[in-house]
């Protein structure tokens, strides 16, 4: 029998087959000797690292067999006779550096009954050391990378500011950035939320920390309280052994950009909140409080209004959120900050693909022209496919998607239609200024008198009797319709 359960003791017995395995198993060479110094055990590692076969060195005297192959010194020997524990190095005729410690076991009369010898292979433990040291290296390493390239994307951050409405909204930026406040940015899809929040962070006291974002809606509303909150290793299924920082925790020190904010599940815009209030969190499946100490910036396309009204947007967060709140215009109401755009991301792809393109004055005004739903990320997108797609060195209006001609046709037609209008509504007041000139003179007979009923100057009643009273027919006309 290799194993049993004692049930007065609750222990598992280990058989000798069993504690065999275990210890033929061990990366380290391990032998046993008794009182005298006669081995009585060795483990399969010695073969590995001394060159003999267990069966080789059982029953002799330990200082006999380590002269035999070549070993210096022979540990046992010297522990025997210092009666205490100690590790010295040692030297095998495999060439291996091994590092040996020695436990003496005692019996009641305080003698060494056996001695056990633990050898571990130095050279391995110096690999083990210098590729440590290498991962340490690898690691800073990468640290300051990460330094670099986080500094580099905000610096590349580009806000186009012509308009007097993005011009006012630099201004409050530049006055709140330093003030270690909650922002809350409103804006449609692709106005450029998650790019004003880095020109925030980058301008702020916190410029040197970390600048961390989550899209609270695209992230699984099982999964997005880990990711904020971090967890505990065992949390749930599927969960890390060591568990994981949550972004709260990495973005300590630093800004938390919260984008989509308002797709954030009820069930946990209180904790957001308490977070916000406390500085302080638990993760997932852990029992201990953490702190963090992050600026929180967030963004949403929603009207946060009527969610409170309707009850899935909590009150009392949307004003700890919105203690300053900027909005950023769509492009269709930015015509000035358009055309910049449009010569920003031409500049940034022609350098990027290595290409010289220039832009025709009439393709350069239907993109002025058009209502960009997608806004900047749409009008960003299409330059780039230009760039890329066209082979001509001037990008003409052929080259625009169909979409840009249909809104261009409907534009024109709209055009067409108001000026059929117009002119329908110029013929109509021409008809009526007509009529009141002509019965006005017919009654009264004297540009005066005639000046005096339409309340105008006596000039610019001669004018229109010259004009429209010069002959009999008119008056005749006036006499009929009045008739």
């Amino acid at each position: 029998m290799k194993a049993y359960q004692n049930k007065d003791t609750n222990h598992c017995q280990l058989g000798k087959e069993t504690l065999l395995k275990i210890l033929d198993h061990s990366h380290d060479a391990i032998f046993a000797t008794d009182g005298n110094g006669v081995t009585i055990y060795a483990n399969r590692a010695c073969e590995k690292y001394y060159g003999i076969k267990p069966s080789d060195v059982i029953g002799k005297d330990s200082w006999q067999f380590m002269e035999n192959v070549g070993c210096y010194p022979p540990t046992a020997p010297i522990t025997l006779r210092s009666t205490r524990q100690n590790t010295l190095e040692q030297t095998t005729r495999t060439g291996a550096k091994m590092l040996v410690t020695n436990t003496p076991i005692y019996d009641a009369g305080g003698n060494i009954e056996l001695l056990v010898q633990n050898c571990r292979d130095v050279r391995e433990l110096e690999d083990t050391k210098r590729d440590l040291e290498q991962t340490k290296e690898l690691l800073a390493r990468m640290q300051d990378e990460v330094v670099v390239l986080r500094k580099k994307e905000l610096q590349n951050v580009k806000l186009v500011a012509n308009s007097s409405q993005m011009k006012d909204l630099m201004q409050l930026v530049e006055r709140v950035a330093p003030v270690d406040i909650n922002i809350l940015i409103l804006g449609e899809t692709g106005t450029g939320k998650s790019a004003l929040a880095k020109n925030i962070h980058r301008i702020s006291s916190r410029k040197d920390g970390p600048f961390i974002s989550i899209n609270c809606a695209a992230i699984p509303e099982e999964l997005i309280e880990s990711e904020l909150f971090g967890y505990m290793g065992g949390a749930f299924t599927g969960a890390l052994q060591k568990g994981k920082k949550g972004l709260l925790e990495l973005a300590d020190g630093g800004t938390l950009f919260l984008d989509e904010i308002a797709e954030l599940p009820l069930r946990l815009q209180g904790k957001i909140l308490e977070f916000i209030q406390e500085r302080r969190f638990i993760p997932v499946g852990g029992h201990q409080v953490r702190t963090a100490d992050c600026r929180i910036i967030s963004a949403t396309n929603r009207n946060i209004t009527e969610m409170i009204e309707n009850g899935t947007f909590r009150e009392d967060l949307y004003y700890r959120l919105n203690v300053i709140e900027m909005e950023l215009r769509p492009l269709r109401e930015r015509r000035e900050d358009t055309l910049a755009l449009i010569y920003y991301f031409l500049n940034q792809f022609n350098k990027k693909y290595k290409k010289e393109h220039r832009i025709s004055p009439e393709c350069r005004d239907i993109l002025l022209d058009y209502a960009w739903p997608g806004n900047i990320r749409e009008l960003e997108n299409m330059m780039e496919r230009l760039v890329v797609v066209v082979e001509d060195s001037v990008i003409h209006v052929g080259h625009l998607p169909k979409v840009f001609s249909e809104a261009f046709s409907k534009k024109i037609k709209l055009i067409e239609e108001n000026e059929v209008r117009l002119s329908q509504l110029d013929r109509a007041v021409a008809q009526l200024e007509r009529n009141m000139v002509v019965e006005a003179f017919r009654k009264y007979g004297s540009s005066r008198k005639v000046a005096h009923a339409l309340k105008i100057s006596q000039s610019r009643a001669h004018r229109l009797i010259e004009k429209y009273c010069n002959n009999g027919d008119a008056i005749a006309d006036s006499q009929e319709r009045s008739d």
